[in-house]
């Protein structure tokens, strides 16, 4: 009989870990249910006044137009988004109204004087959703944050575990990098479990406003070998933006490898923005030149290699500064360019597609003429399969 109580005890014990291992996971990823229950502040009672609608929403601003919102009405459409679930598989809010409702409602009305203030405490917010968009508000993007937006991000982010929050976090400090305590907590990120973190953390790596700080490099490179293809793609177009030849070699090997096809437009976007850097064109390498080139030379040639997407990433340039951009890169040669081109497009194995973006490319970088000429050549080749579309597509370009 004892041995019977024991063994109903162990599973009484058992049930109450996992009910409290399941209470933990769902507080883990932030479900609001408990906090909106433990909110009893006069924001939340504003908010569960009205049905959550995107009407009810607008309806709970009172405030006439052109008006100062109170600080309940301000900080309650803000705590709208702890009712709108996080889609796990993209760690995105699902669809919702909250966004529009609280455009409308706070469209041709001043915010409150203590507006800052407000964020500054949601940051804090039991609600996962809520902290993050209290993050994105707070946070300047346009001319830069300021540092006392910094302070206040860094602040609530040190013990941060939620990616969905995280995300927010890196994103929103992404172009500030350059502030060494910005710098710690987003390269912090690059070994974060979550992909949806380390693909914000590539974008700020894989940023022109990241040149030069420490760490950012090392990043780089261990991200370029991350297990996540949506990271390494974001990271190999965008490494270009730190304009460091170093990274050459490494974005070589991934176009010289016939098993990594699905990255070669990243990596030719990576080298295209060190030696064209659209649409700036401040950025000039004669390393990455040549390994464009020597891709786009390289044989034999099939359907997706060489990457037709990838001559994109050059086919456009800005024409107020290509001028001086072209006096800079001496090592571009026009004629050189466009036969590479015209070769490639002419090859029986390569996809048409390549047709209209190489005769952008040539038509920007070199001349019409030598755009016409492609078509000409196009024209008399009479291998080519998809001839039609081809000389379609350069047509298009052509007009």
């Amino acid at each position: 009989m004892k041995k019977v109580l024991f063994s109903f005890a162990i599973l009484a014990v058992a049930a109450m870990m996992t009910a409290c291992g399941n209470k933990s996971a769902q507080n883990a990823e932030g479900t609001s249910e408990n906090a909106e229950a433990n909110d009893d502040s006069p924001a939340m009672r504003l908010l569960n006044s009205v049905p959550f609608t995107e009407e009810g929403l607008v309806s709970m601003v009172t405030t006439p137009e052109k008006g100062t919102l109170t600080p309940e009405e301000y900080e309650a459409m803000y705590l709208a988004y702890s009712k709108v679930n996080i889609n796990e598989n993209t760690m995105e809010l699902e669809k919702n109204f909250v966004s529009k409702a609280r455009n409308t409602a706070f469209k041709n009305r001043k915010n409150p004087e203590n507006y800052k203030d407000i964020l500054k405490k949601l940051m804090s917010n039991a609600s996962p959703q809520v902290r993050g968009q209290a993050i994105t508000a707070a946070t300047g993007k346009l001319f830069g944050a300021k540092n006392s937006e910094i302070a206040n991000d860094l602040s609530a982010l040190q013990n941060e575990q939620h990616p969905y929050v995280l995300k927010c976090g890196v994103e929103a400090l992404s172009n500030e990098l350059k502030d060494p305590e910005v710098a710690k907590f987003v390269l912090a990120l690059v070994d974060n479990e979550s992909p949806f973190v380390r693909r914000k953390v590539a974008i700020a790596v894989g940023n022109s406003w990241s040149k030069g700080v420490d760490g950012v490099k090392d990043a780089a490179l261990k991200l370029m070998a991350d297990k996540d293809e949506n990271t390494r793609k974001l990271i190999l177009s965008g490494v270009g933006k730190l304009a460091d030849d170093s990274f050459v070699p490494e974005l070589v090997k991934v176009l010289n490898d016939p098993a990594q096809e699905k990255f070669h437009g990243d990596a030719i976007r990576g080298l295209s923005t060190m030696w064209l850097d659209y649409p700036f064109h401040k950025n000039t390498s004669k390393a990455a030149y040549d390994a464009t080139l020597n891709y786009y030379k390289k044989k034999p040639r099939t359907d997706k290699v060489p990457s037709w997407a990838g001559i994109s990433a050059f086919s456009t340039v800005a024409e107020k500064e290509i001028g001086a951009w072209k006096a800079k890169a001496t090592y571009f040669k026009p004629a050189e360019f466009a036969k590479v081109l015209t070769d490639v497009v002419n090859d029986p194995a390569v996809s048409w597609l390549a047709a209209g973006p190489a005769a952008k490319a040539i038509k920007g970088l070199c001349s019409k003429a030598d755009a016409e000429n492609l078509k000409k050549t196009v024209e008399a080749n009479t291998s080519l399969k998809q001839q039609k579309q081809m000389l379609e597509a350069i047509e298009r370009e052509l007009k």
